[in-house]
């Protein structure tokens, strides 16, 4: 029968390995999130319009071709985190019940664009928040906790570029002087660009035609940046994050021409990129919105964060032998002795050991098969003469070795040689 229907292009179906990496790769990082002292919020798929356009930047590309938007509705699925941070923060008053908040994230964003490869309409992020601090200290924290993440689950060919956009007066002087000097060249510049210059012109900086990224090189004095465009607080900001990164042996490169594409952002900025990765090469991103939570009509409260996509590190991770751990598959010898196989898969489970059994009624040698299939460490394999021994068989499903253990020290033989053996199930 032909199949009526397939998944919506830009969205992904994760089953097998895929599954179980997707998983891994959120269970590590909130272990990482949580011994940093940030704190789970789940926030709904659902929001205002007006929270993008006014937070993100109505001239951004979010705000301008790639939201969802509900028909009819004000409502939309959220496409990024961090404005919808700070409406929790704001709704809650928490300002007010202390002054500092350490917030961290996970699930899916959407945007209604042109799929391609790592760039898709439902998406998945891994988000975290600081709210109420200013120190470069918290910049360094939230650098270093993105990277101790990826690092966790695997990924080390990367890299981290970093640069200052300075604060809002900063900002705002170098759009100006940036605008002066490309409307002179206007003309060598991509349509696109003839746009986000009158719209968003950081945007300029962010486009990859050769003749643009040629003529942004003229007006950047790389030599001269920061100094030139950044107060002296800034500056010295800028220098104190640099110094710090350095003496945590955190490597990175400088790029004047960083800026991220959401109006949002001020002094930090970063991106981490993946060697593995082709033209959509960023894995995560992040940095200082100082002046988000006064735009949405809070106070003006400081504030830095990141966010990871978790296809693009699944990725930039490629092909991997990561499979789900079964310690063992239960197999018995006869239909009779079933009942005791679930028994002993429910025990086993109970006890923290992965297990499972067969419930097709396959011959021994067909359960075997599927132990193998399922890549299981152990077959313990139940029997009518075992059985009425007290006594059951544990074959390695590596070596083939097989031992006879009574039925009473199943849990004890689990123990020593799976839940704390060489293959270390305890390790996350």
């Amino acid at each position: 029968m032909k199949n009526m229907y397939s998944s919506i292009r830009g969205t992904s179906d994760f089953d097998g390995s895929d599954a179980f990496l997707f998983g891994k790769v959120n269970l590590k990082s909130k272990f990482i999130l949580k011994s940093f002292g940030y704190e789970e919020i789940i926030l709904p798929l659902l929001e205002e319009e007006g929270l993008f356009a006014k937070g993100v930047g109505q001239g951004t590309d979010i705000v301008e071709r790639q939201m969802f938007k509900i028909e009819g509705k004000d409502i939309v699925l959220r496409p990024e985190g961090t404005a919808q941070v700070v409406r929790y923060y704001l709704q809650n008053s928490l300002n007010k019940k202390s002054d500092f908040y350490k917030f961290f994230y996970t699930g899916a964003m959407f945007r209604g664009e042109r799929p391609q490869k790592g760039r898709l309409r439902q998406f998945h992020h891994i988000g975290a928040e600081a709210i109420g601090s200013n120190s470069f200290y918290l910049d360094a924290e939230i650098i270093d906790l993105s990277l101790k993440i990826l690092d966790s689950v695997g990924l080390k060919e990367r890299k981290l570029i970093i640069n200052s956009l300075g604060c809002k007066k900063d900002k705002d002087k170098f759009i100006g002087l940036l605008k002066a000097d490309l409307d002179k060249r206007k003309k060598y510049l991509c349509e696109d660009c003839h746009i986000r210059l009158n719209k968003n012109p950081l945007r300029v900086l962010d486009c990859k035609n050769e003749e643009c990224r040629k003529q942004i090189k003229s007006f950047m004095k790389i030599d001269s940046y920061p100094q030139d465009y950044l107060c002296p607080r800034c500056f010295d900001d800028y220098k104190n994050l640099i110094g710090l990164l350095d003496d945590l042996s955190i490597k990175y490169i400088l790029d004047p021409c960083l800026v991220r594409g959401l109006d949002y952002y001020t002094n930090t900025v970063f991106e981490i990129t993946s060697l593995e990765l082709g033209a959509q090469n960023a894995i995560g991103a992040g940095g200082r919105y100082n002046g988000l939570i006064k735009s949405l009509g809070g106070p003006d409260i400081p504030a830095v964060g990141f966010a990871l996509g978790v296809e693009r590190i699944l990725l930039a991770l490629g092909s991997t032998s990561l499979e789900p751990a079964l310690d063992i598959f239960v197999v018995v010898s006869g239909r009779s002795l079933e009942k005791v196989g679930f028994q002993i898969v429910r025990e086993l489970r109970e006890a923290g050991v992965n297990a499972d059994l067969d419930f097709c009624g396959k011959s021994l040698k067909g359960q075997m098969r599927l132990a193998q299939k399922k890549k299981a460490s152990f077959a313990l394999i139940i029997g009518e003469q075992e059985l009425a021994q007290g006594s059951v068989l544990f074959k390695n499903m590596v070596n083939s070795q097989q031992e006879k253990v009574a039925r009473s020290g199943i849990l004890d033989y689990c123990e020593k040689n799976i839940i704390f053996g060489e293959r270390g199930r305890c390790q996350c």
